[in-house]
């Protein structure tokens, strides 16, 4: 992986001290072996514990193809991933996602669809229930558990399918632009509950998004993606104390800087 690791300043930032827990070995991905590039080159990245680390890019730069193969949803051309040093084969074993569109369940009530998430890896009837309504107070919408979907806002919605994700008891959060879909105001509001969400039970985050902003408030590191093959070009550390300003200035010096690598 060729990349610059930098503080706003400039200065490279000592390793931290958490475990590695997700470790990408030369992964490649080619959809067709038609002598265009690839997906992905190969590429090499380390996620330690508990980092929440987000990665941007043009659209078409390989990105949800990277989520995807964390996730298991897909599998590397070439190249392996490891998850606390076990190789992954395939979706679940820790690891929860959420998409742009919140995939709930229609027929099924807010607290249902929880229920659901936590039933899936293998509580009862009754534990299932305690833990959606857990999650439900955790999100801030526990007098909407007996609502359907089509009952809730868009931000709602989303809350509810990061609740679910959560009722896996997920290691591990990959999430594929979340907010993308979501008004500007309410987008804003998502990434204050994320961030108490994620600040309650940590997990390990990987945060796909367009939004340069989003990803330099949420994160500890950005990963900044270009195309054409699908690389990581550069690697930023967020050595800001939260909770962050939108409008620092050390915020604003950091994205024209990401923006650079954009460009």
């Amino acid at each position: 992986m060729t990349a610059s690791l930098a503080t706003i300043d400039g200065s490279v930032l000592p390793a931290t001290s958490m475990p590695v827990k997700i470790e990408v070995s030369g992964v490649e991905k080619r959809f067709a072996d038609d002598g265009k590039p690839a997906t992905l080159a190969p590429l090499d990245l380390a996620i330690r514990e508990n980092e929440f680390v987000s990665i941007v890019g043009r659209s078409g730069c390989g990105k949800t193809t990277l989520l995807n193969i964390l996730a298991g949803l897909i599998a590397p051309t070439r190249g392996e991933v490891r998850v606390d040093g076990q190789r992954v084969e395939g979706p679940g074993r820790g690891k929860g996602v959420v998409f742009q569109q919140h995939a709930l369940f229609p027929w099924l009530t807010a607290r249902a669809n929880i229920a659901f998430g936590a039933k899936s890896r293998g509580l009862d009837t009754a534990a299932a229930g305690r833990e959606a309504d857990q999650l439900l107070e955790l999100i801030g919408l526990m007098s909407f558990g007996d609502l359907y979907p089509s009952q809730l806002s868009g931000g709602q919605q989303q809350r509810v399918a990061i609740a679910r994700a959560l009722a896996l008891d997920p290691h591990i959060l990959l999430m594929d632009e979340p907010f993308g879909a979501l008004d500007e105001i309410t987008r804003l509001e998502m990434q204050e509950e994320l961030l108490r969400v994620w600040s309650s039970r940590r997990k390990t985050v990987v945060f796909v998004t367009h939004g340069l902003s989003e990803a330099l408030y949420l994160s500890d590191r950005v990963l900044v993606m270009a195309p054409s093959p699908g690389r990581i070009a550069a690697e930023y550390v967020v050595d800001l104390p939260r909770p962050r300003s939108r409008v620092d200035r050390r915020m604003i010096e950091l994205q024209d800087a990401v923006w650079e690598h954009l460009k």
